[in-house]
């Protein structure tokens, strides 16, 4: 692997300046790039300057972790920051600015070429996983009165320029109406108008849209860029699927790391007490669950105390309740996210869930009821009511558990929270406690009509 060529390199201490940066440059920078946080800070930012170029030293510093990107750019002069963002696609250069602190940012934008600072402070308006986020103000437009053979001689002029297959045309107002392909363009006569030959049903998307919903049209349209316009129509940048693909990664990965509590804090930080803040606030929501589900067992310790085999299948109840919750809430929140799940059909989503819950809690409630009455007096030696209390209190918990994961997420899409930390400790914990507390109950109540 390249990091570890990298790592090797720097132990050595025979080792010939000069075959540094001959090593660094026979590397893929981009797969440097993902294991960089593995060296110390002055290990980066050698390995950053001995980059054969500025062109490879942005995409590391795109491609990079966060702390790796932050403390590259702390070496760094101003005005080479600037220089290199000025040469970046605005799109990503928006992003790597976001980053900093308000202050630097202005000291930057100030240094960067006045039209590119402009495109980015727009940008920077926009939140980070939506359209006007993603997008990329640079892409082809031409208007609705061009002529073939004037849109087909530019392009020819920008034939080093990479270029977008679509080519969107507006209106004299700058409003999208309509696109066409290279093919269009080459099928028509070279007299022929834009009006005359584009598709005007173009698929497209508002600033505000969510990058989820960018990727279901892009993926239902079978489209490698989308238009993204304002609400009077007018076309204000493209995205590409590139940019798309990073963002859905990216929010991919807060969902799983918000499901199992450590927040969105970035996995490769190197700095602990961040991580711990992170983390903290979840594991005290699993303390005061501790806590509670004590002082509920505290509520019950007469009947667990005479009938001790109740406490045996404490954890069994707990967990099928604790998994069907989780199983329930992470199809609904995997629905949402990409875009599976809309208003039309959530009903029946959940509807669906909650059947499969129930049913589950009958099917594992009746198997493990059953052979707890079986085997409680020559086993056990309790009462064979026993099978009676675990088997319905299963069916009972595992039933709630499952209303809990199916309806939580709906619940906090309408409190306008991320519906991901409904998959985390807070389902884990209350389904634990409401799981404890109807087991209990249902013990309490049969155990006592003895």
């Amino acid at each position: 692997m390249p990091i570890e060529k990298i790592k090797e390199a720097f132990k050595e201490s025979t080792i010939e300046e000069p075959s540094l940066p001959a090593l660094i440059a026979s590397l893929d920078h981009f797969d440097v790039a993902r294991r960089l946080h593995e060296l110390n800070r002055d290990q980066k930012v050698q390995v950053f300057h001995l980059l054969e170029n500025d062109k490879k030293r942005q995409e590391l510093l795109y491609e990079t972790d966060l702390d790796s990107r932050l403390e590259i750019q702390k070496s760094l002069d101003q005005d080479y920051l600037a220089a290199l963002l000025d040469d970046m696609p605005e799109d990503e250069a928006t992003d790597i600015i976001q980053e900093l602190p308000d202050e630097i940012q202005e000291e930057l934008l100030s240094k960067m070429e006045t039209r590119d600072a402009q495109v980015i402070k727009d940008l920077i308006h926009y939140e980070e996983e939506t359209a006007g986020g993603l997008m990329n103000p640079d892409f082809n437009k031409f208007r609705i009165d061009d002529r073939a053979g004037d849109i087909f001689t530019e392009i020819r002029r920008d034939s080093k320029k990479e270029t977008i297959p679509y080519f969107y045309v507006v209106n004299e107002r700058d409003q999208l109406m309509g696109f066409f392909k290279l093919r269009d363009l080459l099928n028509v006569q070279t007299s022929a108008i834009a009006k005359e030959f584009i598709r005007p049903e173009t698929p497209k998307v508002n600033l505000e849209d969510p990058c989820e919903k960018v990727a279901q049209i892009m993926g239902q349209e079978h489209l490698s860029s989308l238009p993204v316009v304002n609400k009077d129509n007018v076309i204000m940048g493209i995205i590409t699927f590139d940019d798309v693909i990073r963002a859905m990664q990216d929010s991919a990965s807060e969902d799983i790391y918000t499901m199992v509590g450590t927040a969105t804090i970035d996995p490769f930080a190197k700095k602990i007490r961040h991580k711990i803040i992170a983390r903290a606030p979840w594991l005290f929501t699993t303390f005061v669950g501790g806590l509670l589900s004590a002082w509920i067992l505290g509520l019950y310790q007469t009947t667990l105390a005479e009938f001790a085999a109740v406490i045996f299948f404490i954890p069994f109840v707990i967990g099928l309740a604790g998994n069907v919750g989780i199983q329930g809430a992470t199809v609904i929140v995997r629905g949402l996210a990409t875009g599976d799940i809309q208003k039309e059909n959530l009903s029946p989503v959940v509807k669906s869930e909650l059947s499969v819950g129930i049913l589950n809690g009958l099917i594992f409630g009746l198997m493990c009821g059953g052979l707890v009455y079986l085997v409680s007096e020559p086993l056990l030696h309790t009462n064979p009511v026993l099978g009676l209390v675990v088997g319905l209190g299963i069916i009972l918990a595992v039933s709630v558990a499952s209303l809990m994961g199916s309806l939580t997420p709906i619940l906090l899409i309408n409190l306008d929270i991320d519906p991901a930390i409904s998959t985390g400790p807070m389902i884990t914990v209350i389904n634990d406690i409401l799981g404890l507390a109807i087991y209990l109950t249902t013990a309490t109540y049969f155990f006592t009509m003895l």
